[in-house]
């Protein structure tokens, strides 16, 4: 999928392993903390702030984490 135009009923086009594909939305890990992850890379990242209900900024360090992790503040309020 390119955009959730093309995916059926409630799924959404989300980033995967194997590029994006439509998949059911999963609600609960908006409200995982952020997570910087074990290594030390420096990859600026947006999570979804339950307390403020916005999307933010964070370093994330490149492995580890959660899926409250996202490359674009787009693809976090898309999801959140």
């Amino acid at each position: 999928c390119t955009s959730d135009a093309d995916c059926h009923g409630v799924t959404k086009c989300c980033p995967s392993k194997c590029g994006y594909t439509c998949q059911e939305p999963v609600w609960d890990f908006c409200y995982l903390p952020s997570v910087c992850g074990n290594c030390k890379a420096l990859f600026r990242r947006f999570f979804f702030n339950a307390s403020s209900q916005r999307c933010e900024e964070f370093i994330y360090g490149g492995c580890g984490g959660n899926m409250n992790n996202f490359e674009t503040m787009g693809e976090c309020f898309q999801a959140c």
